[in-house]
């Protein structure tokens, strides 16, 4: 029987971050998703306030934001381009926070853009049919009602920023 040398723990780290740069590019480019760049955005029917009669029927966020105006289906067929939160507040921290700076977003842009949150208690066959594997993930589809490009995870305001700024400027 052998016995761990002093270099097993650092061989260790070395082949789990090996092992984890395959996932991690997969998934930056939406290969790890049922859904990548490039394909149509499914025409989903997700939950608006129109819908229902209370807000807590639409979210589980403890705050009211103004992501509930409309469902994907209509943003597709007017040609409007969006962003998409999937997420669930209720029990993810790093949810909270992306749909927070995706209603500071909305703000700012939203003549221009529309902004969307779809919760996984909520409206989870929308999850089902986007092929969504984790949370946060954020999808923004463009004009033609493709996937301009895809965030699995939290993203940084800036970089949200940009994505809507590259869209803009393509359309």
């Amino acid at each position: 029987m052998t016995f761990p040398t002093k270099k097993t723990p650092l061989l260790i780290l070395a082949l789990t971050a090996l092992l984890s740069l395959g996932s991690c590019g997969e998934q930056s480019t939406g290969i790890g998703a049922k859904l990548k760049i490039g394909d149509e955005a499914p025409k989903s029917a997700n939950l608006t306030v129109e819908d229902q009669n209370y807000w807590y029927e639409v979210s589980t966020m403890d705050t009211k934001v103004p992501l509930y105006k409309w469902t994907i289906a209509n943003l597709i067929e007017e040609g409007k381009p969006f962003m998409v939160v999937f997420g669930t507040p209720q029990h993810c921290t790093m949810c909270v926070d992306q749909i927070v700076r995706v209603a500071v977003m909305e703000e700012k842009y939203g003549d221009e853009f529309a902004f969307l949150h779809v919760d996984g208690y909520k409206d989870n066959e929308i999850w089902v049919e986007w092929g969504v594997k984790g949370e946060p993930w954020t999808y923004f589809v463009d004009a033609t009602g493709k996937f301009a490009s895809i965030f699995p995870g939290q993203t940084e305001l800036g970089l949200l920023e940009l994505e809507i700024e590259n869209l803009k400027s393509s359309s």
